[in-house]
């Protein structure tokens, strides 16, 4: 419900041309995943009676080496030399979520959520 300012989208299919339409003019989706395994379709002249300005980018996080290898090393490296201080706001487990996002949408977090994932018992 509502509009927005930016919208994540990782789900593609259907999903992505919902969140289109929940944009604010100018407003910004980012792109960064198909978890549904079902191909995007896009009809343009949707944007005629949509946001105005609307903008989509995709973000890739599998670029490695060739993407975001040299940012990562240098915030791993200002955290070592103690320049950056990431503040986390709550660590809990993967299986929490549904409650880490209330809390987040709530605002009682301060900071960064961080969800951890067990380790298999192999």
């Amino acid at each position: 419900r509502g509009t927005y300012d930016v919208v994540m989208e990782s789900v593609g299919g259907g999903s992505l041309p919902v969140a289109l339409a929940h944009l604010v003019p100018d407003g910004l989706l980012i792109w960064f995943g198909q978890a549904s395994r079902t191909p995007v379709t896009l009809n343009f002249f949707d944007f005629f009676t949509g946001p105005v300005d609307a903008r989509i980018r995709h973000f890739d996080y599998t670029r490695g080496a060739t993407g975001f290898a040299a940012d990562l090393a240098t915030l791993t490296r200002l955290v070592a030399e103690d320049r950056l201080h990431p503040e986390i706001g709550t660590l809990r487990p993967w299986t929490d979520v549904a409650h880490v996002l209330a809390d987040l949408r709530a605002r009682r977090v301060r900071g960064n959520a961080v969800l951890t994932i067990p380790q298999s018992r192999a």
